[in-house]
């Protein structure tokens, strides 16, 4: 063979190649993130989605070499978008096992502290245990991992319309205790005005404090599951702080 033939071969190789990638990228599905108001963790401000968990997405999409905006929504309305789009990725999501097989798990996004808050004017209402905080009066937000955690250990709650609602709820004694975690509740307590002692941790709940992931639409190729996969494994550690 001479070596025109050789390098002509060499090139309709190459093309090939690039032809069979392009082809394999125009198979997968557009990748969207997407987030909730959980703020400190995530919430919009002007729009774009801000936050200690938006902050690690970025930095997980500049590992990937991907630019891609934000989604940010309610609670509901981002579990249930992510559910039902493939390429879809959502964070951050309690990895429990009743979502174990809904998502394509990708790896921790955010630490996670829970614990049922009372006000500090409550000093009555002392649970020693989960099933003894049954007796109170506990609200939960719809389809979030604490409401769910309560429904899965036989706990009454009533569901509330965001946890800000709750902290005022449970100031005023409408709410006898309200599942949060720790440095969620902190921020909310400084964005409403009162004081960081306003409430008091009255039960921790350790089988729910646990990081909170990114996770794929269950129906994504897992081509992208495993590019994200590799991009979050080449990340710093977390700040635990």
């Amino acid at each position: 063979m001479t070596r025109r033939a050789v390098l002509t071969a060499l090139a309709a190789a190459a093309g090939g190649i690039a032809l069979l990638r392009r082809a394999r990228a125009e198979d997968l599905p557009p990748v969207r993130i997407i987030t909730s108001e959980f703020a400190p963790y995530s919430y919009s401000d002007n729009g774009q989605a801000k936050g200690i968990a938006a902050d690690r997405a970025r930095q997980l999409l500049r590992q990937a070499g991907r630019s891609i905006p934000i989604e940010i929504y309610p609670w509901a309305r981002a579990y249930e978008t992510a559910l039902r789009t493939p390429g879809a990725l959502l964070f951050p999501v309690a990895r429990v096992p009743e979502r174990e097989d809904l998502f394509k798990w990708v790896g921790q996004a955010i630490p996670f502290q829970v614990a049922l808050f009372r006000a500090s004017q409550r000093p009555d209402i002392t649970p020693a245990t989960l099933e003894d905080a049954g007796r109170y009066r506990i609200g939960a937000l719809q389809k979030d991992v604490k409401g769910v955690y309560l429904t899965s250990r036989g706990i009454p709650h009533e569901t509330i319309a965001d946890e800000e609602l709750g902290i005022r709820m449970l100031i005023h004694g409408r709410l006898d205790l309200l599942p949060s975690d720790v440095r969620s509740m902190l921020y909310r307590l400084d964005k409403l005005g009162l004081p960081a002692d306003s409430v008091v941790a009255a039960l921790p709940l350790p089988e729910i404090s646990r990081p909170l992931y990114f996770a794929f639409n269950r129906d994504t190729p897992d081509a992208l599951v495993t590019e994200f996969r590799q991009a979050l494994s080449a990340l710093p550690p977390q700040d635990q702080s």
